[in-house]
């Protein structure tokens, strides 16, 4: 409607009065520029905001929905020459929240100042819309209920009668009276045949017929229902007398004129023949796993979750302590590392060695050596790996004897290599002057004076000495190495034995002269293997002299360590031992590469070494090339017991 003479409203303070009065919502602005002149209370609480905004031609025009805005906005443009009353919906601030409509008037009036004016009456008519839409839903509502009740009777008895699983329903007295298609097929009897007759004789067994009645008779006295309301498992008749598995869901419903009860039966005689089959295969295969001569074990979270006997077996653990601790306890420390980044690698799908080795700690201490090979599957719905074991020590141990014996064999093949070349060496030259003194002999024997006649054959004496020496070194290794040489401790006077053999070396080497011996601490006698002291001696001292220049001393040092121990020291101020032999120094015919032309058949300190070791000692050298050497010898010798 137009308004061609607007109302004067009177002085701001008086509509400011009647506008605190309204229960609306009220605004009012200056037509000529939108300047909002008044906003109530009312609004600013509906605003949620302590001061209006600055234009009132605009205010909610960002917040009307969209379906409304360009009603509300066109009617706006119009004022103030046409009023107009609107309804219009806000929009909705969060999804799922109720809309809230309004209501508003909005005319032109007269300012105090005789200009014009627009205010705006709202009000908030959501209530109204819910209200008379809930009672139309609800009329609604049981209008449908009622027209869609006959359908929803048809639409459940065709459910009920096309159901892939017997639906039955019983009265009080467990008289049939309902039967559907599926009951017909399962149980053999017709709808005709089976309505009206009595549940428990058509299709329980009887060994159940008296708990049916009791279950019934008990729910209708006192409500106790046991079966009722959840599925059971049992047995059911069909009309051939044959006895199958049902599963059955039972519910009481009450009627007007009762209770009626009704069951959906289902035929599991598959689903439980394909369990029993099921378990029957479970079954073989466990006993297969468990049988099988190789480890089995599934492993998952870091944890072992199933082991077969056999893996239990050559873990060396028990069944509890496999389930309860974290797999890699059972490892070797030494091998943890490599079997964690393995089974890492796996589980992450990254490329691994299908076979190694890895070592467990049996309880008893014993480390076995176990072969693994692992493959990734899925163990109750989580990734897992499924990995098999065997023992391979005795495997392993064989072929580390094998190499050990290929190791003898071609030490041995090396050792005869040695000896040749060592035998040809020293013999020819010896044998070469046996040789040439006899081939003298021969030819000038009755010409030779007497002197040179005996000279010459005591270079032949002299050189079957040097072959006699070195087949005695050769022999006595050979007793030492293969156990043939006893070790007979008895008491001796570590001086006395010094002293003959300071005797024995004066007799056989020209140089024993250079020999200076000193002992510290020897008072008392010491259980000892003299043969063994003397072979250890008598090569120590010998090279010492052979290997030195002959202006030099040779000093041989005998000390008590303690009461059970015995100390010798040689040294000698030659030519020394070169750092790479030092390693090979005991082997059997080896040599310095320092040695030149000096005699000798590197097996001395061969001999030396194991007569140590029979009498439970140690041996340590220390050489410098150009300055000498010096050996160390600790024997074990103990006082006589008093």
């Amino acid at each position: 409607m137009s308004a061609s003479a607007p109302p004067a409203i009177g002085t701001p303070a008086w509509w400011a009065q009647l506008a605190s009065g309204l229960d609306e919502m009220l605004w009012v602005w200056e037509a000529a520029t939108g300047r909002l002149v008044h906003a109530n209370a009312v609004l600013l609480r509906f605003l949620n905001t302590p001061s209006a905004p600055a234009n009132g031609r605009e205010l909610l025009l960002d917040r009307v929905s969209p379906e409304d805005a360009q009603a509300l906005s066109l009617a706006r443009r119009s004022l103030p020459g046409e009023d107009y009353t609107l309804e219009y919906r806000l929009q909705v601030a969060q999804p799922g929240a109720r809309p809230t409509r309004l209501r508003e008037r909005a005319f032109a009036c007269a300012g105090p100042d005789g200009s014009v004016w627009v205010a705006h009456v709202m009000r908030d008519v959501s209530w109204q819309f819910d209200t008379t839409a809930q009672l139309h839903l609800e009329i609604s509502r049981r209008a449908d209920a009622e027209r869609s009740l006959g359908e929803a009777t048809a639409r459940l008895e065709a459910m009920l009668a096309t159901a892939n699983d017997p639906v039955i329903t019983v009265d009080e007295s467990s008289r049939i009276i309902d039967w559907n298609r599926a009951a017909e097929k399962v149980f053999g009897w017709t709808a005709a045949e089976a309505l009206g007759q009595q549940l428990p004789e058509l299709i329980i067994p009887p060994d159940y017929r008296e708990q049916h009645r009791m279950g019934i008779a008990r729910f209708l006295a006192d409500g106790t229902a046991r079966f009722f309301q959840r599925r059971v498992e049992t047995h059911a008749l069909r009309r051939s007398g044959e006895l199958f598995d049902v599963e059955l869901s039972l519910w009481p419903v009450r009627t007007a004129a009762g209770y009626t009860f009704s069951s959906f039966v289902r035929d599991i005689s598959r689903r439980k023949a394909a369990a029993r089959a099921l378990a029957e295969s479970e079954a073989k295969y466990r006993k297969v796993v468990e049988n099988v001569n190789e480890g089995i074990l599934v492993t998952a979270g870091g944890r072992i979750l199933y082991a077969n006997p056999k893996a239990l077996a050559i873990t060396g653990i028990d069944e509890q302590a496999a389930l309860s601790k974290p797999f890699i306890e059972f490892i070797h420390p030494d091998d943890r590392e490599r079997v964690l980044a393995n089974h890492m690698r796996r589980l992450k799908g990254e490329p691994v060695e299908n076979y190694y080795h890895f070592r467990v700690v049996h309880g008893g201490g014993a480390v076995r050596w176990l072969e693994i090979s692992a493959v990734v599957f899925e163990w109750q719905g989580a990734p897992a790996t499924l990995n098999f074991l065997t023992d391979v020590t005795d495997r392993l141990q064989a072929e580390d004897e094998m190499r050990k014996a290929l190791a003898r064999e071609r030490e041995l093949s090396e050792l005869k290599s040695r000896f040749v070349a060592v035998a040809s060496h020293e013999l020819r030259t010896p044998l070469a002057g046996i040789l040439s003194s006899v081939e003298l002999l021969d030819t000038y024997g009755n010409r030779l004076p007497d002197e040179e006649r005996h000279e010459l054959l005591a270079q032949v004496r002299a050189a079957v000495a040097r072959m006699d020496a070195m087949v005695d070194q050769v022999l006595l290794a050979s007793k030492l190495e293969s156990g043939q040489f006893a070790f007979d401790p008895r008491p001796h006077s570590v001086p006395d034995l010094l002293v003959q053999l300071a005797a024995e070396m004066d007799q056989a080497n020209p140089q024993a002269a250079r020999i200076a011996m000193r002992c510290d601490g020897l008072e008392d006698a010491r259980l000892l293997d003299a043969k063994l002291v003397r072979h250890i001696l008598v090569n120590l001292l010998s090279n010492a002299l052979k290997y030195s220049p002959p202006d030099t001393a040779v000093e041989c040092y005998a000390a008590a360590e303690d009461r059970d121990s015995l100390s010798f020291a040689v040294q000698d101020r030659g030519i020394g031992i070169p750092a790479q032999d030092l390693p090979r120094l005991f082997e059997t015919f080896h040599r310095g590469g320092n040695v030149g032309s000096i005699q000798g058949t590197g097996i001395g300190l061969h001999i030396v070494r194991e007569c140590v070791e029979l009498h439970r000692g140690r041996i340590e050298v220390e050489s410098e090339p150009g300055r000498g050497t010096i050996f160390h010898v600790r024997l074990h010798a103990p006082q006589p017991a008093a």
